[in-house]
């Protein structure tokens, strides 16, 4: 093809180009393109500035202006991690940038991450101490030391400092925080308040400070002022659910229902077909009028907005209320209707999760896995089939696949709490206490220090050694945010109580009663009356449970309390003479003749006991409590006939009973029916496989009396959860089957540790015996076992010949 000269000059144009473009340096490409994103960032194109600002990094990963000006956007923008990774890039290259040496110390004092903050807050005051900012910095640092030492001289002098520097620059954060914080700490916290707008008058924006102001306005009492600033924190944010879901709960504790629904009547209407402000309504519907008014909402939605896919949400949920109110086939039958017609789509698989919950709930569990397969089979990324997968997978013992479900819901919502709580669970199951430990921690920082994370996060460390400083911090920052919940509290009390720590639990115990529920006021109840039990007051303890009863907050549970102080401050007598004067009052009383049958047994009046005990179980069949305590009346009166009797018959009228099935498999065991022990605990652990003592047992049992590499994989997929523990019995079942597994090192760790906790039960100086002698370490081996079998008697077991044998054999034994 001939290519004429006005097809050329185009092409000489461009290749002129390509050689100047070669010629250009990195350096001039990267200032090239510095320059383009300064002036789309005065165009105020912030989006195609960082684009470009990216551009320079590739050729001059060193250009100190794009890199503070890209952080500093990205700062403003909110994307504090992105920016602070940023900045320490520019340190790395630039220490002696005092200003980013500032803007690091100040984040990672919002973060709380103080060593960061030393460590740049003291540097930036090498380089610019005469800064008004990073002498706030270096204050605020000085005020944290002094804090923690509770140094009270320390303490005035920092926080002067911090207000003669806010004389000359009152717009300084860190400074009024310092002010702020001593105040609050002080004798009136309400003095910050004054602090808090001015605070708040300069950073309209920062939710923290709002936040603190509201904390400080409820712990005042001073509701109207609290409803004002939850309607202020709602207009700067109004997109953050837990200022509405606050708001809301304000309006309810206010008892203005009317207001609550006006206000997320108001929501929805701006929404338009938007459905979650629509069922923000229905919901404090349901809760605050009921089913019926709920559903009449309900119906209105579904007219409204028929022909339409939203409806068949609304008709679903209409379904839900149904079935909450037992018409189960009902609502099963009308959500599989909905679904049978519905387009696949976001919301339909929303609709097939909540079928499959409603299956599992009538035990078709096969159902509702059939739904969730589909659900998988069209997204297999959706959140909510994943995590009931999972749970399956959990309960199966099959932890690492529901790790892999997990990891694959987490990628989606990286901040949903219930799927790190779930992977928590699969790595406690999988014996990774470590990991289950950073996904609850994580789980309590996303929800905000929610009640159910942090008590979650709370219960597991106090199962762990030395989680209990940890585990009141949780429970004290969970507090700051739901000041009111009482299973916080009580939780928190109870560490309290534990510790001895009596002036702080008794504070406890005031918050408790200000919360003013009946529930919260017999918790308090129980706190006050540990603190004087714990310091030893008996006769002040009685006199408070006594009081509460003069009060009408009698029930039977104090009256067992008061009888349980005298019996263990030795008052039988008097505890008799009490509990057969409530007996005259009301002598029909099944708790009390329970107790009073308990109180025989103490006192070694068995025979009025038992008779007691029979005439409650002949009246109802179903006192589960009267069967277990006379069950062990008749076994310590070596009368095992009549207690089994007593529990076959107990087993006949409740065949489902948990305690009644655990006291069965006891009985098997002891009576040598070992497969008929272990079919209960594998019921048992069927129900719930999360009941730590039922997967113990269970395990035990397999690994002690069977050896088919079957089981002992069995045994090892239901007790690695056990691994790590600090519990004897629990260290000493993982432990044997880790020597049954052939690890003998691994199931030495857990032994030895058992064998000190249990020194004299036989079985668990045998396991740690024969482990020794498989590692060669014949004197521990002889040691052990020779104290086995001098535990054990004349005990007919197999395992207590093995030791015998094993013996022999160490004794010919060539010395190592």
């Amino acid at each position: 093809m001939i290519i004429g000269l006005r097809g050329l000059l185009p092409m000489l144009a461009l290749s002129l180009t390509m050689v100047l473009s070669g010629c250009e340096s990195s350096e001039d490409r990267a200032e090239r393109y510095f320059k383009s994103g300064m002036e789309l960032l005065a165009a105020g194109d912030e989006d195609r500035a960082l684009v470009e600002f990216r551009n320079v990094f590739k050729y001059n990963g060193f250009h100190k202006q794009a890199r503070q000006t890209y952080a500093d956007i990205q700062l403003k923008r909110g994307d504090v991690a992105e920016a602070y990774s940023q900045y320490l890039r520019l340190i790395e290259q630039y220490p002696d940038t005092a200003p980013v040496r500032l803007t690091l110390a100040e984040i990672a004092i919002d973060r709380g991450d103080w060593d960061e903050a030393e460590r740049h807050g003291r540097a930036a005051l090498a380089l610019d101490p005469a800064s008004p900012g990073i002498m706030a910095v270096n204050i605020a640092l000085d005020y944290r030391v002094v804090r923690l030492a509770d140094d009270a001289a320390g303490i005035a002098t920092t926080v002067a400092r911090a207000r003669d520097l806010l004389v000359t620059t009152p717009d300084n954060l860190v400074a009024r925080r310092i002010v702020i914080d001593d105040l609050i700490n002080g004798p009136e916290p309400k003095a910050a308040l004054p602090e808090l707008d001015g605070i708040l008058a300069l950073a309209p924006g920062n939710l923290e400070f709002h936040v603190l102001k509201l904390q400080l306005l409820v712990e005042a009492k001073d509701t109207a002022a609290a409803g004002a600033q939850l309607k202020a924190m709602f207009q700067q944010f109004p997109d953050n659910d837990r200022i509405r879901a606050g708001l809301v709960a304000w309006y309810m504790e206010q008892g203005d229902v009317d207001g609550a629904e006006a206000y997320l009547r108001q929501l929805a209407a701006a929404a338009g077909d938007e459905p979650a402000p629509q069922l923000a309504v229905v919901r404090l519907l349901q809760q605050a009028r009921g089913n019926v008014v709920a559903q009449a909402e309900l119906t209105k939605l579904i007219a409204a907005h028929e022909g339409k896919p939203v409806a068949d949400l609304y008709r679903a949920l209409h379904a839900t209320i149904d079935f909450e109110d037992g018409e189960q086939t009902d609502a099963i039958i009308a959500m599989e209707s909905i679904l049978k017609s519905a387009a696949a789509s976001e919301q339909t698989r929303s609709l097939k999760v909540m079928l499959a919950k409603m299956l599992q709930a009538t035990g078709n569990s096969v159902g509702a896995r059939a739904r969730v397969e589909e659900i998988l089979a069209e997204d297999p990324a959706y959140v909510e089939a994943l995590k009931m997968r999972a749970a399956w997978l959990i309960e199966e013992d099959k932890p690492g696949e529901a790790i892999v479900d997990l990891r694959t819901a987490l990628d989606q919502n990286p901040r949903d709490p219930s799927i790190l709580m779930l992977m928590a669970t699969a790595h406690e199951r999988d014996g990774s206490a470590e990991l289950a430990t950073e996904r609850l921690a994580l789980a309590v920082e996303v929800s905000g220090y929610g009640a159910e994370e942090s008590l979650r996060y709370a219960g597991f460390l106090l199962t762990q050694p030395d989680g209990e400083a940890t585990a009141e911090k949780v429970m004290l920052d969970a507090l700051t945010v739901s000041p009111t919940n009482i299973d916080l509290l009580r939780g928190l009390s109870e560490v309290l109580l534990g510790n001895r720590d009596w002036l702080r639990a008794k504070a406890v115990a005031t918050q408790l009663r200000a919360v003013g529920t009946s529930e919260a006021s017999q918790a308090a109840d129980r706190v006050e009356t540990a603190i004087l039990l714990g310091q030893e007051k008996t006769d002040e303890g009685i006199a408070f449970l006594q009081s509460q009863i003069e009060k009408g907050g009698a029930n039977i549970a104090t009256v067992a309390q008061i009888i349980q102080i005298q019996v263990r401050s030795g008052k039988q007598t008097e505890a008799r003479a009490y509990l057969d004067s409530a007996l005259a009052k009301t002598p029909q009383d099944t708790g009390l003749r329970f107790l009073s049958a308990m109180l025989h047994d103490l006192m070694g009046e068995s025979e009025p006991a038992e008779t007691l005990l029979r005439t409650l179980i002949a009246e109802d069949p179903a006192a589960e409590q009267a069967v277990r305590t006379l069950y062990g009346i008749l076994l310590k009166q070596n009368r095992a006939a009549d207690a089994a009797t007593l529990l076959t018959a107990a087993l006949a009228t409740q065949p489902e009973s948990v305690a009644l099935r655990w006291m069965k498999a006891g009985e098997l065991e002891i009576a040598g029916d070992i497969d008929g022990a272990i079919q209960i605990y594998e019921s048992l652990y069927a129900e719930n496989s999360s009941n730590l003592i039922v997967a113990n047992n269970l395990a035990s049992l397999i690994t002690t009396h069977r050896s088919d590499p079957e089981s002992l994989e069995r045994a090892f997929a239901v007790a690695r959860r056990l691994r790590g523990s600090d519990q004897p019995a629990f260290q000493d079942t993982y432990g044997w089957i880790e020597y049954r597994r052939g690890n003998f090192e691994e199931a030495l760790i857990n032994l030895e540790p058992a064998a000190k906790g249990l020194a004299d039960d036989p079985m668990v100086q045998l396991h740690v015996g024969l482990t020794y002698a498989a590692l060669k370490r014949n004197p521990e081996a002889t040691a052990a076992l020779t104290r086995a079998l001098e535990l054990s008697g004349d005990s007919p077991l197999p395992q207590f010949q093995v030791a015998r044998d094993a013996l022999a054999k160490l004794a010919t034994a060539p010395s190592p």
